[in-house]
């Protein structure tokens, strides 16, 4: 999961770089279709196999999914990526109350104290600032709330379904998701795009792929908070290559952020 949370965070960067280029649902949609030739031509080649089980949540997820990576994509392409970030990172708070409201539970006082001490170290990395709310941001809230609803599917459908399966699936949702959206608006991504898109396909891959394979052996709560880790990624990244301010509270906030990770990992949460 932490390796997954890595390279999401570092595609978060690339998606910053392509969209200097070219269009959030451009970018999606070549992510979406490069993910599922290279899916298609691994199954061709009998190196992987792909078999439905649960069709009701595999749609779930690569729906959910595919909105909530639409969503992000132009977020970031609208506002900071450290907005961007702290935003989507809003998912495991939903993803455990949608988890919660499956189960017909309620969150237990010490998972409500992790869930907040996550969420409050993630704000203080990014320091976004709400002085006045813009389009990227609520889109960045919609992505929130969208992931949090696909990561309990996928939660669910890992109990069936393979962790390419899932991919492949994902991929076709997404890909008939933002289709319409570039139809009639395409122009060629300049050869400057290139890096940033290449970038874009290869770490979402790395990410999916691996968050879809942690997910059967974590419970979501713990899933969700340590792929925070991604979080912490992009924010160095935006610091160091985007020239965006760091301030001391980003220390203190990553502190926070590993620290729950590790007591998640080391204790289990009561999920």
């Amino acid at each position: 999961m932490v390796l997954a949370a890595t390279c999401i965070g570092i595609q978060a960067y690339f998606v910053k770089r392509a969209s200097e280029y070219t269009g959030a649902a451009e970018i999606a949609f070549l992510r979406f279709l490069a993910s599922y030739l290279i899916v298609r031509a691994a199954v061709e080649t009998g190196w992987i196999e792909i078999r439905l089980v649960n069709r009701r949540l595999v749609l779930a997820r690569g729906v959910l999914g595919g909105i909530g990576n639409l969503l992000y994509f132009y977020a970031v392409a609208a506002t900071r990526l450290s907005n961007a970030m702290v935003l989507l990172y809003t998912y495991p708070i939903f993803a455990s109350l949608y988890s919660r409201w499956w189960q017909g539970k309620v969150l237990s006082g010490r998972m409500i104290t992790i869930l907040l001490a996550s969420f409050a170290g993630i704000y203080l990395i990014v320091d976004p600032s709400f002085d006045r709310l813009i389009g990227g941001d609520l889109l960045g809230v919609a992505s929130g709330m969208t992931v949090g609803g696909a990561i309990v599917s996928l939660k669910e459908s890992r109990k069936t379904d393979s962790a390419w399966t899932i991919f492949h699936y994902f991929n076709i949702a997404g890909m008939a998701l933002s289709l319409p959206l570039v139809i009639g608006h395409w122009t060629l991504p300049p050869m400057g795009s290139l890096g940033p898109l290449a970038g874009v396909v290869v770490f979402s891959m790395l990410g999916q792929i691996w968050m879809t394979e942690a997910y059967r052996y974590t419970t979501t709560a713990e899933g969700s908070i340590l792929s925070m880790f991604g979080a912490v990624v992009g924010s160095v990244m935006g610091f160091w290559f985007l020239s965006e301010p760091a301030t001391p509270g980003f220390l203190l906030g990553a502190l926070l952020v590993v620290l729950s990770g590790i007591y998640l990992t080391a204790r289990g949460s009561d999920e």
